[in-house]
């Protein structure tokens, strides 16, 4: 949802859609996650948060959860190995056609790869994205980036102002869009 001149205006969430939330922490984000997920959507949770700690806010069913940190262990990926990040999220897009994915962290996949290779990472799985019936919510933290990285990082990705969003009419939104995949 945008405003224009005041008023809120109704923005349709699209399947093969990579958003971009404009939000301190990913609470929108995870939102919208936890209801597409509940309506059955297979779901893949890429996060710098414990998955602990997002299971304690948000019900997860049915989904995949991958914590970005640089402890070994079942489940955690390493931050800086953005490459194979980039080919897990793409193999899951692939198995799971219709399906939703979140990349909570990407202000700290750019302190642990450089802006450039974000960038990167954020276009190689937008041409996934675009090829399926697939949505990927990017939670971003404006005042992270320069306003020309936000400009780079929104180029080629649809972009939401989470202070702009009803949440009433965003749940509304992803009803209507997973009832188009049954």
């Amino acid at each position: 949802m945008g405003k224009e001149g005041g008023a809120v205006k109704s923005v349709r969430l699209k399947a093969g859609s990579i958003y971009l939330v404009k939000e301190r922490k990913p609470t929108v984000s995870l939102k919208l996650f936890e209801k597409a997920v509940g309506m059955g959507l297979p779901g893949f949770c890429v996060t710098r948060q414990h998955p602990n700690r997002v299971k304690e806010k948000i019900d997860l069913p049915n989904t995949k959860m991958l914590w970005l940190s640089q402890t070994p262990g079942k489940g955690n990926h390493n931050p800086t190995d953005i490459g194979a990040l980039a080919t897990l999220i793409a193999s899951f897009i692939e198995k799971h056609r219709k399906s939703i994915t979140l990349i909570d962290g990407i202000e700290y996949l750019v302190i642990n790869n450089g802006f450039q290779q974000v960038l990167k990472f954020t276009e190689l799985i937008n041409e996934q994205v675009m090829q399926s019936e697939s949505l990927i919510l990017i939670p971003v933290s404006q005042s992270a980036l320069s306003d020309k990285e936000m400009a780079l990082l929104e180029r080629n990705v649809e972009s939401l102002e989470s202070a702009d969003l009803q949440p009433k009419e965003v749940e509304n939104d992803m009803s209507e869009l997973i009832d188009r995949y049954r």
